[in-house]
């Protein structure tokens, strides 16, 4: 078992920091900087790829949860972006 978190993590952390450089490097209008995507995509696959890990399947396999971590990460930021409004739009 923690063999498998010593595995899980790191591909939840580096999918959640990958799906939040390429929010920022993609569309720059609507977003809250580099910093703050990142954080966002980090919080949205960590907490996803734990849910899905610990309910669902164990056995997901390190691309498969790299791939659970980016389409979660994508979700959140998606969800920042439509529920608040960026500074850098002046509204």
């Amino acid at each position: 078992m923690p063999e498998h978190i010593a595995h899980m993590g790191p591909m939840l952390i580096l999918a959640g920091l990958v799906a939040g450089w390429m929010a920022e490097t993609l569309s720059r209008a609507g977003g809250y900087g580099l910093k703050s995507d990142m954080a966002v995509g980090l919080i949205g696959s960590v907490i996803a790829g734990t849910v899905v890990w610990v309910f669902v399947s164990t056995d997901a396999g390190m691309p498969g949860m790299f791939l659970i971590g980016c389409a979660a990460a994508v979700v959140a930021i998606v969800a920042q972006r439509g529920l608040w409004r960026s500074s850098r739009l002046g509204t």
